[in-house]
């Protein structure tokens, strides 16, 4: 784990509701968007969308096991803006958000979203959708509909302070567990009238009422609470590693004119530094 402050956290919730025959998942994470915000230093706009999507790479890991992770990547070109954020199955993530500050209006993304399932030797999933307009509400709902392809209601949201800071970054999501015989189900009609108040109440008032043991009051089971930490997998081994592939010229040339070196990680912003002593190691290692 990076140097940033494992105190600052947050929290997913998995399990059951409607007597068994949905599943949901909850998000809760301002600490951790108000950490990205302030180690990018971003703006208003630039810490809502991040904090967006933030919840939203949380929902899509809700699934992954063992080593894997999943990845969002987002490309924006009204307004631009690029995000790249990740998380493990031990509830590990990271985001990084470009630029600072987003100019024009950001009530609908024009641009693309990449989801990415991958464990430490393959790519199990990758997923492409087209922002075409949407908020990322509206996009990630439309790709968990599309790749499931099973009834479902998403919803998320980020609530800034009057000092900018990110004061709410949640998110849930309902799904209809498809019929097994011998196990309760639901019809997409009763699925409907059942959930479809999700889509407009306030995602807030969705996750308070959640505390209390209901969605659209119906009784939830819980199965897992999973604590989301900022990790980082950048460390001075992997920064000496990553120098080391520069050759060894370009390292004889850094010693002579820097006398060192000094790498910062895009996630979470971090100097490392890589003193002479430090080069001369990398460089002896050519030998």
């Amino acid at each position: 784990m990076s140097g940033l402050s494992a105190a600052r956290d947050g929290s997913l919730h998995r399990g059951l509701v409607g007597g068994r025959t949905c599943r949901f998942l909850a998000v809760e994470l301002a600490a951790l968007a108000d950490l990205a915000r302030e180690r990018h230093q971003l703006g208003a706009e630039a810490t809502r969308l991040n904090a967006e999507a933030m919840v939203a790479t949380a929902l899509m890991s809700a699934w992954v096991k063992g080593r894997e992770r999943v990845t969002l990547q987002i490309q924006a070109e009204r307004p631009a803006f690029a995000f790249m954020g990740d998380a493990d199955a031990d509830g590990g993530m990271r985001a990084r958000f470009h630029p600072g500050h987003v100019v024009g209006s950001a009530a609908g993304v024009h641009g693309l979203m990449l989801g990415i399932r991958a464990d430490a030797q393959r790519e199990i999933y990758r997923g492409v959708s087209a922002l075409d307009g949407r908020t990322l509400e509206a996009a990630l709902g439309a790709h968990v509909r599309g790749s499931e392809q099973m009834d479902a209601v998403l919803r998320l949201s980020a609530r800034l302070d009057p000092d900018g800071r990110v004061a709410f970054a949640g998110g849930l999501l309902v799904e209809r567990l498809p019929p097994e015989a011998d196990l309760p189900s639901v019809s997409h009609e009763a699925f409907a009238a059942t959930y479809a108040g999700l889509a407009e109440g306030d995602v807030e008032d969705l996750l308070v009422a959640l505390a209390f043991g209901k969605i659209a009051s119906q009784e939830v089971e819980p199965l897992e609470r999973r604590a989301l930490q900022w990790r980082c997998s950048c460390s001075q081994e992997r920064v000496e590693g990553m120098l080391r592939q520069l050759g060894l010229d370009e390292l004889r040339q850094m010693r002579e004119e820097d006398h060192g070196a000094e790498v910062t990680c895009h996630f979470c912003n971090l100097a490392w530094q890589v003193d002479e002593p430090a080069l001369d190691r990398i460089i002896a290692s050519f030998a």
